[in-house]
């Protein structure tokens, strides 16, 4: 039996999707780690982007400081009309904002992270240090990442090296790899109960 953040998808539909992850590791007002993220795909659901999937929340140690209090972390799947990747990062830092993130110090504690992942296996290397890289160019690196897109992409690939997602899981630390834990909760049932009570 599925889980109700799964939705099967086929080798093709997983490549040319649009990937993003989620990540909190600080409360926003009187929102939880698990708010945080449940609010920021409302409002990326109220700029044009229908999120198709979202995997569990995984609760994981802040990197690259774990002394830093842990993160919450998804991977959401979704669907957007626009072409322009570097258009859809600035959306998503809108969200950031919209969420409480202020930019302040590299990796410190921050109420929403958002990451573009993959989009649509676009391969774009940055021209400047302030351009977009797809994929994003951690991603192979990242447990908090890879567990929770495997959840909703099981056929996914990196479009630069072709290996699939299990191969590069497999290629992970065992200590990367048991710091992540599914921590409960599904953050796309009730994201979607949400916009049914708005409309």
């Amino acid at each position: 039996m599925s889980m109700p953040f799964q939705q099967s998808m086929s080798f093709n539909e997983a490549q040319r999707g649009i990937f993003i992850a989620l990540g909190a590791n600080r409360p926003y007002r009187r929102h939880t780690l698990f708010g945080n993220l449940h609010h920021a795909l409302q409002l990326l659901s109220q700029r044009e982007i229908s999120i198709l999937s979202c995997s569990r929340p995984w609760r994981t140690p802040a990197w690259p400081d774990p002394s830093q209090p842990p993160f919450l972390n998804a991977v959401a799947r979704i669907d957007w009309a626009g072409e322009d990747p570097a258009t859809l990062m600035q959306i998503l830092h809108e969200v950031e904002t919209a969420c409480g993130r202020v930019r302040s110090v590299r990796n410190a504690p921050r109420t929403l992270d958002l990451d573009l992942i993959d989009f649509k296996t676009r391969v774009q290397a940055p021209k400047t240090e302030h351009d977009l890289t797809l994929p994003h160019p951690r991603v192979n690196d990242r447990a908090f990442v890879l567990l929770p897109l495997r959840e909703i992409a099981p056929h996914w690939r990196c479009p630069v090296s072709g290996a699939f997602i299990d191969t590069l899981i497999s290629r992970l630390s065992w200590i990367d790899r048991k710091g992540c834990r599914p921590a409960g909760g599904v953050l796309h049932a009730a994201t979607h109960r949400l916009k049914r009570a708005a409309t």
